[in-house]
């Protein structure tokens, strides 16, 4: 449920409460005045009544059809009744036992003082149907419950317009907030003109972006740097090896360790490449050397790269090509050994001992490059493998970076990485266009 639906339902049921206590308080004083109003007009008709009676000699009003009248006489300790109106309520209620609207009835008592009775006392009883103050009462009822409801539903549908307009501020820092799509991203949140609590919000977001961007700037500095400072020492390193292998002088048993070193180094090299390529922002431009690419060589080039590490994993390799096809591709030739040699190592180290890890490559209106490799589980998940730092299996030795950064050179050279995962393969499919541009 959204904030704006909470807010809505919060006020309204507090506005429900207070209004029914109000509602139901006004309703009880209302019919306490209509009964008492009823009472002071029936009290008025029976002293009006009362004043046109007579005992000497007897001269007695007629009550209309409705009402029902008694009127009694008191003298010398003795009490007479002088009428009594046919159908009379007595005290026992005998007419209430039925229908309680249509028997029930309202009685007032006027009396004579001794101005107008000296010798006694004369008492008329009057009885009248309340069904009209009950029709009142019901009347007053169903409009007190049908306003309530009414105004209920509009201070639903007020509340709802007011949480909106009132939302409106967050509405917007949200959708601001949305469009920084990286760290990277200088932009701020607008502060709003009144210093009030979303402006102390929008400023804390905007000091903390703040802080996030130095945090992010650190590393990739620190990444840059260190590839940078660890580039010269790997050079000479790589540049001493391969003097040393070309030197006639070293014994030929010697050679093999000296190879794998270099090829260990070279491994260091690129991978301290792939720091660099890490350490540059996503949307900085990213230089592209742009040249003839046979693709079917520079796979094999791979494969003898990795082939000590096939040995160390007791895996083989094996390539397919289609021969009808020779045009090369104008790409990165660097960036694409670079995503090749990470999809084959990956495809090394995670497949099976003693399987074969299969590479295909196709041609229809551009390159397809299909690498395989048999798994010990039989399925997992492939877009967390498209992270930095994601690792399938901590009990094997890897840098967690080579498919993210391989998905990220794939993007600059306009192509499309698919992984798969199921049936106890893993493949990773490699798109190329004719030409990047």
């Amino acid at each position: 449920m959204s904030l704006r639906s909470r807010i809505v339902l919060a006020v309204t049921a507090v506005f429900a409460g207070i209004s029914l206590l109000a509602g139901w308080l006004m309703l009880n004083h209302a019919e306490t005045s209509l009964r008492t109003a009823f009472d002071r007009a029936l009290q008025t008709r029976a002293q009006w009544l009362l004043s046109m009676v007579s005992v000497d000699p007897v001269i007695l009003p007629l009550p209309t059809d409705r009402e029902r009248m008694q009127v009694t006489y008191h003298a010398y300790s003795r009490t007479r009744e002088l009428f009594r109106s046919p159908g009379f309520p007595d005290k026992s209620g005998s007419y209430r036992h039925q229908d309680p609207h249509r028997f029930s009835y309202r009685t007032a008592t006027a009396q004579t003082t001794t101005e107008q009775a000296p010798d006694g006392q004369i008492q008329l009883t009057l009885s009248v149907p309340d069904r009209s103050l009950h029709q009142d009462i019901n009347q007053l009822r169903w409009v007190f419950g049908l306003g309530w409801l009414l105004s209920l539903t509009f201070a639903f549908g007020a509340g709802y317009a007011v949480a909106g307009w009132l939302l409106r501020p967050i509405q917007s820092i949200v959708d601001q907030a949305s469009r920084i799509s990286n760290a990277t991203d200088n932009s701020q949140i607008t502060l709003p003109k009144s210093r009030d609590e979303l402006y102390q919000l929008t400023d804390t977001l905007n000091r903390m972006l703040g802080r996030i961007r130095e945090n992010v700037d650190l590393q990739q500095n620190f990444f840059g740097a260190a590839a940078h400072e660890l580039r010269t020492p790997l050079t000479i390193m790589k540049t001493g090896l391969e003097v040393t292998l070309g030197n006639e002088q070293v014994s030929g048993a010697v050679k093999p360790f000296l190879a794998s070193q270099l090829d260990e180094v070279s491994r260091l090299a690129r991978l301290l490449d792939e720091f660099l390529t890490l350490s540059r922002p996503e949307e900085s431009a990213q230089p592209l050397r742009l040249s003839e690419v046979e693709v079917p060589q520079l796979i094999n080039h791979c494969l003898t790269q990795l082939a000590s590490l096939a040995v160390d994993y007791e895996v083989t390799t094996h390539l397919e090509t289609d021969e009808s096809v020779k045009d090369p591709v104008l790409t990165d030739a660097v960036k694409l050994e670079h995503i090749l040699l990470n999809l084959i190592e990956n495809a090394i180290k995670y497949a099976v001992t003693g399987s074969s890890v299969l590479v295909h490559v196709t041609y229809s209106a551009g390159w397809r490059i299909r690498i395989q490799n048999q798994t010990a589980r039989a399925s997992g998940p492939t877009l967390d493998l498209m992270q930095p730092y994601f690792r399938a299996d901590p009990l094997k030795e890897g840098h967690g970076l080579g498919l993210w950064i391989s998905h990220r050179l794939t993007v600059l050279l306009s192509g499309n990485l698919r992984l798969d995962w199921q049936d106890f393969a893993f493949t990773s499919e490699l798109s190329l266009p004719e030409s990047v541009s």
